[in-house]
């Protein structure tokens, strides 16, 4: 047989018989006058055996020492009782290579059954499949959030573009933890009656000038203060204690991108005390 021939009866490719042959997986045939391999019925044996245990998800590391053990056991079931060369048991290799598999196979099963069920909630919620489903309920909250108040926020209510991208960005790389506590500040508010205090301090931030004066920075300051007390018990004290991360740095420079001096450094100093006063709190 040709390689052509070969492959076409083992339903693979010409390249995938010189990729075999490359990896020691296929032995080389002996080739002909003319320079042609020559490609007798083992070698088609061979080829199917591969491609079955290859269906099975051995890989092709895996196939070459478990054909070895399989041949190996053959010939010794053959030398032993002059049989047909089958054996009712395989070898320990060939045992823990299956064992492995089949490991392999109930996690991809598990995992398969998660993605169903991700996809089940997504239909039935009417959330959007390019989020992570484990953010839907903030991404609810901030909406509901934002029907109410239909004004920006100190807190980001995710009403501008820079904002969607922000929280976007936030629901695939924050944490379930960070997330919750996203979650539980924006339902904080509207539940506890603080939208109009949210939003005057909002508005005391928003409209200071870049040349406000100490006592005006004072005073947003200490409002923010006042208002961040009142939801401080939705605070993770964990996530407030730490270095931020890379993308946080990238989301604060987002939100800073529209503010002037003044409001930053209003801001700067309003989190810095708020995460000063959570420490003192744990202790």
């Amino acid at each position: 047989m040709k390689s052509g021939e070969l492959a076409h009866m083992a339903g693979v490719s010409v390249r995938t018989l010189r990729h075999y042959h490359a990896i020691g997986l296929l032995p080389e045939p002996k080739r002909a006058e003319n320079g042609y391999r020559e490609y007798e019925a083992e070698h088609l044996l061979r080829l199917l055996r591969i491609r079955q245990l290859a269906s099975l998800g051995l890989s092709l590391e895996q196939i070459a020492p478990m054909l070895d053990e399989l041949d190996a056991e053959r010939r010794e079931v053959e030398g032993r009782d002059g049989g047909d060369g089958t054996s009712d048991e395989l070898g320990a290799g060939a045992e823990q290579l299956l064992d492995e598999l089949d490991r392999q196979l109930v996690e991809q099963i598990a995992h398969l059954e998660h993605q169903r069920e991700l996809i089940r909630h997504i239909r039935t919620r009417q959330t959007d499949p390019d989020y992570p489903e484990r953010a839907a309920s903030v991404l609810e909250a901030i909406d509901a959030f934002e029907r109410q108040t239909s004004a920006h926020g100190f807190l980001l209510s995710a009403l501008t573009d820079d904002d969607k991208i922000a929280m976007g960005i936030a629901a695939h790389l924050y944490s379930d933890a960070e997330l919750a506590e996203i979650e539980r500040i924006f339902r904080a508010i509207p539940e506890r009656g603080l939208i109009d205090e949210y939003l005057r301090v909002s508005h005391l931030i928003d409209t200071l000038p870049g040349n406000a004066s100490a006592e005006e920075r004072e005073r947003a300051i200490k409002a923010g203060m006042a208002f961040l007390d009142k939801i401080a018990d939705c605070m993770d004290v964990s996530n407030w204690l730490r270095p931020d991360k890379d993308y946080e740095r990238m989301l604060e420079n987002m939100a800073m991108v529209h503010y002037n001096d003044a409001q930053i450094a209003v801001s700067d100093e309003l989190f810095l005390r708020f995460t000063e006063r959570l420490a003192q709190r744990n202790v």
